[in-house]
């Protein structure tokens, strides 16, 4: 069978595989109201209904028409994606017409409600893969105001300010969300909204609350961690190409006899993202594992960025980590680390934090965030398949609507643009002996590429072949770039 239209799992109606736990995994996490029977109903009936509506396409609307009092519906409907990009159901079908063919409508502020729409706004770039290439779904955000608009005239355009720290938001051009130019005082004035309704606060932001996290002693470190240089540059390099959150997994193994998990590469994924949240695509999910599984290794953590904050867990953020812990426990251990990019970092250096999820002595149910130390691996050159990897990346991002114009001034107060920040603290990870080799790869391949498509307003500074270099910004193999103990 052609690989192309061949399905991505073996559906048997009586068992669940683990690709499908993976990519439908609020399923699997022990919640009472979705579990795996729910999930193997919900299922069945969706490739049942498939098999008698051939060739015809089968909507979300029909699917659902025959599975009321089934828990949410945009669970069901996420279940109907995944099965479509696994090809169990709607592979060659037929559609009379398309919601995506048509001029797209003036928003209007309405109340909360669940999409019916057939189509939920996956679309697939002309050129991509079936799985990697997936966009997030149109979604409808609350504004200062506490009502209900569209995510993309919200977030277009803004800083979206956060519960806790926002850190460097006041004073860089960099972290504010795309092409603005009102003065200082009037983005203040914006982001602290009161979000008041009905004369008290409105919590709209409650589950993005940033907590921060403990640290571990020495003895009770659940394990270590390694990350290798490639991987923290390209989830680094990732941060820095959107205004929008960033979301990726992390491949590598855990080496239960030495009590580490090794992070060998980072795999950028699709998702639904704004400035304070972000929900990986299943189906870019799906395909992270596969390229691990061909690659010899295993899925050992998470990375996401926080864009305009500090490199600190949200309430949302502790909740998947924990949900993914709980989907790795191997003999009472739980290998899986979720790792935080904050790209306005002191001296143009990211901040990127690694934070484990321990249970609770309140009894929470999502458990209490750790920050883990961690050490770079870094070699005496750059792996050709990791500039590969960047390349293909920023390439990727070129036609993106948020992508960031790094041509911009990093900070208000400083005239290094943010593609030299960028340059800056990619460079932050590289071994001395292979530095040189670095500076080449920018030069001659990473600059050229990111001044084309991301320096909109001007040369992003990139005239220079000179390295860019700032104060304490490399770190020796076996520093710890994660945080100190308490002791």
């Amino acid at each position: 069978m052609d690989a192309d239209t061949s399905p991505l799992f073996e559906l048997d109606f009586a068992t669940v595989c683990d690709v499908e736990r993976q990519a439908c995994r609020e399923f699997f996490a022990g919640k009472a109201n979705k579990t795996p029977e729910r999930y193997m109903m919900i299922r069945n009936y969706m490739v049942e209904a498939w098999h008698a509506a051939q060739p015809l396409y089968l909507t979300k609307i029909k699917a659902r028409a025959g599975l009321r009092n089934c828990g949410d519906v945009n669970a069901i409907g996420r279940i109907h994606t995944f099965l479509e990009h696994a090809r169990i159901i709607n592979f060659g079908a037929e559609r009379s017409s398309s919601r995506r063919s048509q001029p797209a409508k003036s928003t209007r502020r309405r109340p909360p409600q669940s999409s019916d729409d057939d189509d939920d706004g996956w679309d697939v770039p002309r050129g991509s893969s079936s799985l990697a290439a997936v966009t997030g779904r149109r979604r409808r955000v609350r504004d200062e105001d506490g009502n209900w608009v569209d995510q993309d005239e919200y977030y277009g355009g803004r800083v979206i300010s956060h519960d806790v720290v926002e850190r460097h938001a006041d004073d860089a051009d960099y972290s504010c969300s795309g092409g603005s130019d009102e003065d200082g005082p009037a983005r203040k004035r914006r982001r602290r909204g009161n979000h008041k309704q009905n004369g008290s606060r409105y919590q709209v932001h409650s589950e993005f609350r940033l907590v921060p996290c403990r640290s571990f002693g020495e003895a009770g470190r659940p394990f270590g961690v390694e990350i290798s240089a490639a991987a923290l540059a390209l989830m680094d390099l990732h941060a820095h190409l959107m205004y929008t959150e960033v979301i990726g997994l992390l491949g590598g193994a855990y080496d239960a006899a030495a009590g580490v998990v090794r992070v060998d590469v980072a795999f950028p994924c699709n998702s639904t993202s704004t400035t304070t949240e972000c929900e990986m695509d299943p189906a870019s999910e799906v395909d992270a594992r596969r390229v691990f599984a061909l690659q010899g290794r295993h899925v050992v953590g998470w990375f996401h960025s926080h864009p305009t904050f500090d490199a600190v867990p949200s309430v949302r953020d502790i909740h998947n980590q924990h949900a993914y812990q709980a989907l790795c426990r191997r003999d009472a251990v739980e290998p899986f680390v979720g790792v935080i990019v904050s790209p306005p970092g002191a001296n143009a250096v990211s901040d990127i934090a690694v934070f484990f999820v321990v249970p609770a002595d309140d009894g929470s149910p999502d458990g209490v965030p750790y920050q883990l130390p961690y050490s770079v691996v870094a070699r005496d050159h750059v792996p050709p398949d990791a500039v590969d990897a960047m390349a293909q990346l920023v390439e990727r991002h070129a036609a993106m609507e948020h992508r960031v114009d790094l041509a911009r001034r990093f900070r208000r107060s400083e005239a290094m643009t943010a593609l030299e920040k960028l340059v800056i603290s990619l460079r932050s990870h590289w071994h001395d002996d292979a530095l040189q080799h670095w500076d080449d790869v920018v030069s001659l391949r990473l600059r050229p590429l990111l001044q084309r498509h991301y320096c909109r307003s001007g040369s992003g500074s990139g005239s220079h072949s000179e390295p860019v270099t700032a104060p304490t910004a490399h770190h020796d193999d076996d520093d710890d770039l994660g945080g100190s103990d308490s002791d």
